[in-house]
């Protein structure tokens, strides 16, 4: 698969669980793995930055990693960890997901402006 393909470092890794605890920590394992992955499917798309780091810092996309953001304040869990795991070993229910936002934000620009996928948990996912 895709996934296993990527060659990561343990900087990486830490970084997908952090930006997952950060956004998703009340989510179930396969919750926090769909974060991960809409970071992913943005580094591996044309449209954005090619690494975990530049796709998480690009301006104004993931909140958590703005100055005093929940990514900064927040240590991952054994759930984020098990997370990256079934990522790694291929598991990919994202259909392609590029964006998510809470589930009870009724008219955001995400909403008007892209594809809605589906809905996971707390999250609506869309491309």
């Amino acid at each position: 698969s895709i996934i296993q393909s990527q060659d990561w470092d343990g900087e990486d890794s830490e970084m997908l669980m952090k930006i997952a605890m950060a956004e998703a920590e009340g989510e179930s394992v396969e919750g926090k793995a769909l974060v991960m992955l809409v970071v992913l499917n943005r580094v591996w798309s044309d449209g954005f930055p090619d690494s975990i780091e530049e796709v998480l810092f690009q301006r104004n996309q993931f909140s958590p990693v703005r100055e005093g953001g929940r990514y900064w304040t927040t240590k991952p869990n054994d759930e984020c960890r098990e997370a990256l795991e079934l990522v790694i070993s291929g598991w990919d229910e994202s259909q392609g997901a590029m964006y998510f936002e809470a589930a009870d934000n009724e008219s955001g620009w995400h909403s008007r402006s892209l594809e809605f996928l589906f809905q996971y948990g707390g999250h609506k996912f869309y491309r």
